[in-house]
C-alpha cells in the first residue's frame, strides 16, 4: 500500500472512531437521537442511544443514566395520591373505549402534559411498566382552569377580530402609516420572560390533560389522547425534531421550540421575527397587505397594521399540524390575531414587547383560545457577538418496529452528512468496477508519514 493509500485508510479509521466514540452535532444541526430500544447501549453523544428527553425503554425500567428524576409536579414513590381509577391510560387495553374517563385527571394519573410526555425519560415508570407508572400532583393545573385559557373577546373568527381592531384604529385616524423616521424602534434580540410568565403558558404543557381536552372538539380530543398514550405508555414518541419534520406554526409558542434569542427587525413595510432551536422560525408581518397565498404554509401568511406604536397581526393560510409533547393537533383552519404592544420601564425606556395571541380553529377548538407572553429585549442589532444560528435538518432517526431509533454509522441507512453523501450513493450503485483514484489528501495529513 502506498503512502497516499495508507494515509487515506488512516484518515477513514480516525473519522469512524470519532463518529462512534465522540460524535457531537455541530452548532445549527437539527435532528437528535431517538429513544433507546430494548437491548441498546447508550453511547456518548447519543449514537445508538437516546437524546435528552427521550431516554428510557420498555422492559428495562430504571436503566437510564442518573436514576429517576422527579420534576416539581411529579410525586415520589410512596407519596399519597387519590385512589386510582379502575382503568387509566397506563392500564387500559383500549384507550379509545375510555372516552368517558378522559375528563378525569386521574385517568392520566394527574400528570400535567409536560411531565407525562417525559415519564420514560424521567425513569418514573416503576418496576413493571406501564402499570407501575408514577403519579403527578393532582393540585397542579393551569391557574383558573380552562375558562382562563379561553379568549375573553366576543369574536368568533380571526377576520372578525382583525377587522374590529382596524375599525377601532380608524376612529383615531388609523391605521398609522409609519415612515423610516417614525416606525417604532423595536430592532434587537429578545428572550421570553419565562420566569414570570411560564406558569401561565398553557402551551408549555402546564395544565392537566383533562383540562386541555375540555377545550378540544371530539375528533381532536381523540388525537390528543392517542398522542399521550404512545408517548407515555408505548414509549413511541414521534417528535418533530427527531425526524426533521416541520415544526409548524403553533409549535413556536411552546416552551422549548424557541431557545435562541429572538431577532426582531422593523421597517415601514415589514416586521420580521426570527428564532428557533430545532428549526428556524421566520415570520414576516406584511404591513397594509392582504392575504394572497393559495396553498397553506407551515407558518401561515401574516398581514398587519400599526395602531400608533401597537402592531396588530392576522395569520391565516396555515398548514394544520401537531405540536406533540402530550399536547394537541390543529387544523388547516387555524388562524391567529396578535396584539403586540411595547413595554416601557419606570424611566420610560423601552424594555420589550407584550405578545397577546388569540388562536382561532373551529375544527380543533370549542372556542378561541388566548396566550400572553412578555419578551424582554436584551441587546440591539449592533451586538458584536450575538447572531442567529441557522438550523439545518441532519437527522439519522428512523422508526424501527414503531419506535424512533438513532442509526449507528455502520447502518446502511445512516447518512454521513459531512462526507459527500451524494458521492457515496453514486459509488455504491453506479460505479462498481471503476478504478477511482485515491483522494488528494491535504499536505498536513501526508506530512505525518514522512
Amino acid at each position: 500500500m502506498g503512502i497516499r493509500s495508507a494515509a487515506l485508510a488512516f484518515l477513514i479509521l480516525a473519522t469512524v472512531a470519532t463518529a462512534v466514540f465522540a460524535f457531537q452535532a455541530p452548532a445549527g444541526q437539527r435532528g437528535g437521537a431517538a429513544p433507546a430500544q430494548p437491548g441498546a447501549t447508550a453511547a456518548p453523544g447519543g449514537q445508538g442511544g437516546a437524546a435528552a428527553g427521550q431516554r428510557g425503554q420498555p422492559g428495562a425500567p430504571g436503566q437510564g443514566r442518573g436514576g429517576p428524576r422527579y420534576p416539581p409536579e411529579a410525586l415520589r414513590p410512596g407519596t399519597p395520591h387519590p385512589d386510582p381509577l379502575p382503568i387509566d391510560i397506563f392500564t387500559t387495553k383500549d384507550f379509545y373505549k375510555d372516552r368517558a374517563l378522559w375528563s378525569d385527571p386521574k385517568y392520566f394519573r394527574c400528570q400535567i402534559s409536560r411531565i407525562i410526555t417525559e415519564v420514560w425519560a424521567d425513569q418514573r415508570m416503576g418496576d413493571n411498566p406501564p402499570a407501575t407508572a408514577g403519579w403527578g400532583d393532582c393540585a397542579r393545573d393551569f391557574p383558573g382552569g380552562a375558562d382562563k385559557i379561553k379568549s375573553p373577546y366576543p369574536y368568533k373568527t380571526a377576520q372578525e377580530h382583525y377587522e374590529a381592531l382596524m375599525a377601532d384604529a380608524a376612529k383615531r385616524g388609523g391605521p398609522t402609516a409609519h415612515t423610516r423616521q417614525t416606525v417604532p424602534e423595536w430592532d434587537g434580540f429578545y428572550v421570553r420572560n419565562g420566569q414570570l410568565d411560564g406558569p401561565t403558558q398553557w402551551l408549555w404543557g402546564v395544565s392537566q390533560p383533562s383540562t386541555m381536552l375540555s377545550l378540544l372538539t371530539p375528533e381532536y380530543q381523540k388525537r390528543m389522547v392517542q398522542q399521550i398514550y404512545h408517548e407515555s405508555v408505548t414509549n413511541a414518541p414521534q417528535w418533530n425534531a427527531a425526524f426533521c419534520y416541520p415544526e409548524g406554526l403553533v409549535r413556536f409558542y411552546t416552551q422549548y421550540a424557541v431557545q435562541q434569542p429572538m431577532e426582531v427587525m422593523v421597517n415601514p413595510h415589514q416586521v420580521q421575527f426570527l428564532s428557533g432551536i430545532a428549526d428556524n422560525f421566520l415570520f414576516k408581518v406584511q404591513i397594509g397587505r392582504k392575504h394572497v397565498q393559495k396553498v397553506p404554509q407551515w407558518y401561515g401568511e401574516t398581514i398587519g397594521f400599526w395602531d400608533g406604536d401597537k402592531l396588530i397581526t392576522w395569520t391565516a393560510n396555515v398548514q394544520g399540524w401537531n405540536i406533540t409533547h402530550a399536547l394537541f393537533e390543529y387544523s388547516n383552519k387555524m388562524e391567529t390575531v396578535e396584539i403586540i404592544t411595547p413595554r416601557q420601564g419606570d424611566n420610560g425606556t423601552f424594555q420589550g414587547l407584550t405578545i397577546e395571541t388569540i388562536f382561532y380553529d373551529p375544527e380543533a377548538f370549542v372556542a378561541p383560545l388566548r396566550s400572553t407572553m412578555r419578551w424582554n429585549r436584551t441587546q440591539t442589532l449592533d451586538s458584536p457577538n450575538l447572531r442567529h444560528t441557522f438550523i439545518e435538518c441532519l437527522s439519522n432517526v428512523v422508526n424501527v418496529d414503531g419506535r424512533p431509533r438513532q442509526l449507528s454509522p455502520t447502518d446502511a441507512r445512516y447518512v454521513e452528512y459531512y462526507d459527500r453523501p451524494w458521492a457515496k450513493n453514486w459509488e455504491k450503485h453506479f460505479e462498481k468496477g471503476m478504478q477511482r483514484p485515491d483522494a488528494d489528501l491535504p499536505a498536513e495529513i501526508l506530512d505525518i508519514f514522512k
